[in-house]
């Protein structure tokens, strides 16, 4: 039996809702932990239970429902697009300078959500060595302006210490 490392794991797959427990009791109805799995976006994305929810707590899934489950996709939220959405957003605030600890934060203050420092920092090593292995797939292939593009975010993400 081979052990599996967490790095095979999405980041998606290890964020979490902050008061999940809370959020059930609630609104009545069981709210996973993971904010991404199938029944949490369902929860999220087809309810009134949020309106059961203290304000700032409503503010917080609405902002996420917002920012990540607002698509136009026949299958949404199950396309994919809330976590394209939502891995986008992390590098963008490893971009901005962000340090794995503060994205945390972020998470926490923007959305109500937590996430280990840990991952998330195994999220952006993982998300590095793939701009790594586009440059060289797009060097290879000619393609410079897309090999340029990934070397600016590989640098910007690397950079932002």
């Amino acid at each position: 039996m081979r052990a599996t490392s967490t790095a095979n794991v999405a980041i998606t797959d290890r964020v979490y809702i902050k008061n999940a427990r809370r959020l059930s009791s609630r609104m009545d109805r069981n709210m996973p932990r993971n904010v991404f799995s199938g029944a949490a976006l369902d929860i999220l994305y087809n309810t009134d239970e949020i309106e059961k929810v203290d304000a700032a707590t409503r503010d917080q899934l609405i902002d996420f429902i917002t920012d990540f489950l607002d698509c136009d996709c026949d299958d949404a939220p199950y396309c994919g697009c809330p976590e394209r959405k939502f891995v986008r957003y992390l590098i963008e605030l490893r971009r901005e300078g962000m340090s794995p600890s503060r994205i945390v934060e972020s998470l926490e203050a923007e959305y109500g959500l937590y996430a280990y420092e840990g991952d998330v920092l195994d999220f952006l090593d993982s998300s590095v060595r793939s701009l790594e292995a586009i440059e060289e797939v797009a060097d290879t292939l000619a393609e410079y302006e897309t090999r340029d593009e990934a070397r600016r975010v590989r640098d910007e993400v690397v950079g932002s210490r």
